[in-house]
């Protein structure tokens, strides 16, 4: 039955589609829980679209060999069916880099969802081409990595001694009580870097990066100490 769905033929190529349908679904579908940029249309869309075209390559390929052959000139035709599917990863590249932006407080957005795109991509044409172990074996280990080990990157990334705050006080000369108030804690300040003032936020905010003491390495207890000062309008940890 495998070898019969490798071969191109009618069945074979609606396998292919529906598994690459399923295959952008099963991708996208936690995507779009997250309320990302891409979700479940996005993923499907580009799966079955990939897989379309490395179907395509086959197409003409048989095509060129049989039904075409006997027309004139047609044999003298060269054709690579493997262009269809380099095409399509050069264009995803130039989709993928559009979900990438600079957001609030100098973190960058989109990552995740460029490169799942490309992944996404790649295991369409894989499944165009009737590689469906791999396929289905790419399918677990994007999921596994999207969505299982998602939670336990926060929590080891929430556990690291190194950490990048967001503050918002009153006004500039409070900028040295939030620096007093983190050495206290025992924390050293590697970069404190003010955000431009806007016509829309009158008050100052700085983006600090620290590296926590041995002895308190809790996120949550540094948030909080300067949470405490009454010139700090809010705080809040980055993790991008």
């Amino acid at each position: 039955m495998l070898t019969y769905l490798r071969e191109f033929n009618f069945v074979s190529v609606c396998v292919r589609l529906v598994l690459a349908l399923l295959a952008g679904g099963i991708i996208g579908f936690g995507r779009g829980m997250r309320k990302q940029t891409a979700g479940l249309r996005t993923y499907i869309i580009a799966c079955v679209g990939a897989a379309l075209a490395a179907i395509m390559g086959f197409y003409l390929h048989s095509m060129l060999n049989g039904a075409w052959a006997s027309i004139p000139f047609i044999s003298d035709v060269k054709f690579d069916g493997s262009r269809f599917s380099a095409a399509v990863i050069s264009g995803i590249g130039f989709l993928a880099a559009g979900s990438i932006m600079l957001v609030a407080h100098q973190q960058v957005s989109g990552l995740t969802t460029a490169i799942g795109l490309f992944i996404t991509v790649c295991i369409g044409i894989a499944t165009g081409c009737g590689y469906y172990e791999i396929v289905i074996l790419s399918v677990i280990c994007i999921v596994i990595v999207m969505e299982v080990l998602y939670p336990v990157e926060i929590t080891w990334k929430r556990k690291m001694r190194n950490m990048t705050i967001h503050v918002d006080f009153d006004t500039l000369e409070n900028a040295d009580m939030i620096t007093n108030k983190l050495k206290e804690e025992g924390a050293v300040i590697h970069e404190f870097e003010l955000e431009e003032m806007t016509a829309n936020k009158d008050n100052p905010s700085a983006i600090i990066s620290i590296k926590l003491s041995k002895q308190n390495t809790s996120h949550s207890s540094i948030l909080s100490s300067i949470a405490e000062l009454g010139c700090v309008n809010s705080v809040q940890e980055l993790i991008s």
